[in-house]
């Protein structure tokens, strides 16, 4: 389905994948998609119950989808989940953010416990670490992670209002900003992605906007100011840049993405096409009389195919695909940007 033509840059919505109450078996509000070829790797969590005075568990509230997409629609499996709710090794209480080195080991930073848990791609724990023992760095709640081409990882500090370069055993490598508006400083950061040149993009939660650095955290660029018009944001949570250095940003209390080109320039927003339920879904609706029923009722399904506080946002450059945690509706979204698309010379 077409469904963007803009700046010489064509999009289809490809399909979802997820369905109520869960992907498969396993997702409940994804936040944090990761790829490693074909195969997605999500954090999801939903219901946790947040420990205030003492330790509660939950069952597996929260943990990590495994999946392979394949090529199409239909043609994804579910393959699994990865980690649970809990404070012993491999465990988590509240997971944020996600990346995937040469080795497909995961790490995942989770803000409770202030700490990156280090998983392999079938889930058995390998180490964790933190910064409590390292003067003046220690984490305040660590979120968004990206590990660049040697392995290193570049991980957020959101309530500490900067950006830490590690090795992936937690050796420190340089870390910048603080709490401001002025760019190099921050407000409540939160995603985080490294383009294919090692440029760093950070989704600058409350000052609503993503700031690019230098891998050394040089200032180069801004995209975006507070508002809900076209180029406009209000919470970004995340950020993701393609091979031609077009830059995509979960636009979250607008429920849309923003797409920027390597420039700043605005160029489109995408909020959500899903007119045709998943492979997981169709089984769940026509299995139940009175749900299909209510769907005919109603004067127009388009609230259903549109975003809800998108959360996450990565793009698969193998495929070329854009991938979007639709959060609260509990799915991926997939469009495809087209590499070649001739329009009919409508003057013959």
């Amino acid at each position: 389905m077409l469904t963007k033509f803009v700046a010489g840059r064509v999009f289809d919505w490809s399909h979802s994948i997820g369905r109520w109450g869960g992907l498969g078996n396993a997702m409940t509000c994804p936040i944090a998609p990761a790829l490693s070829g074909q195969t997605l790797y999500v954090i999801c969590r939903g219901q946790e119950l947040i420990p205030v005075v003492a330790w509660h568990k939950t069952g597996n509230a929260v943990k990590v989808a495994k999946l392979s997409l394949g090529d199409g629609p239909g043609d994804e499996d579910f393959h699994g989940e990865l980690g649970k709710y809990g404070i012993n090794d491999g465990e988590f209480i509240w997971p944020t953010g996600l990346a995937i080195d040469s080795q497909e080991n995961l790490y995942i930073t989770d803000e409770w416990q202030k700490k990156v848990i280090i998983l392999d791609s079938n889930g058995k724990y390998i180490r964790s670490w933190n910064t409590s023992d390292i003067p003046g760095l220690e984490f305040g709640r660590p979120s968004g992670i990206a590990v660049d081409s040697d392995d290193n990882l570049y991980i957020v500090d959101s309530s500490g209002h900067r950006i830490h370069k590690f090795t992936n055993d937690g050796k420190p490598l340089l870390h910048w900003g603080s709490f401001g508006k002025d760019h190099g400083q921050f407000d409540s950061p939160w995603g985080i992605t490294i383009d294919s040149l090692g440029s760093v993009y950070v989704a600058d939660h409350k000052n609503h906007r993503v700031e690019k650095f230098s891998p050394q955290g040089d200032f180069f660029s801004s995209f975006g100011s507070f508002g809900s018009g076209r180029g406009e944001l209000n919470r970004p949570t995340d950020v993701a840049v393609d091979p031609d250095g077009d830059v995509y940003i979960c636009d979250w209390l607008n429920n849309r993405v923003q797409m920027f080109d390597k420039y700043g320039t605005f160029l489109t927003s995408f909020i959500g096409d899903s007119q045709v339920l998943s492979k997981w879904a169709v089984p769940v609706v026509e299995s139940n009389p009175d749900a299909v029923k209510r769907r005919r009722e109603v004067e127009t399904l388009e609230n259903e195919w549109r975003f809800c506080m998108p959360t996450g946002v990565t793009f698969d450059a193998k495929k070329n695909r854009l991938l979007v945690a639709d959060t609260q509706r509990m799915r991926i979204q997939i469009y495809n940007k087209l590499g070649s698309y001739m329009e009919p010379q409508r003057n013959l």
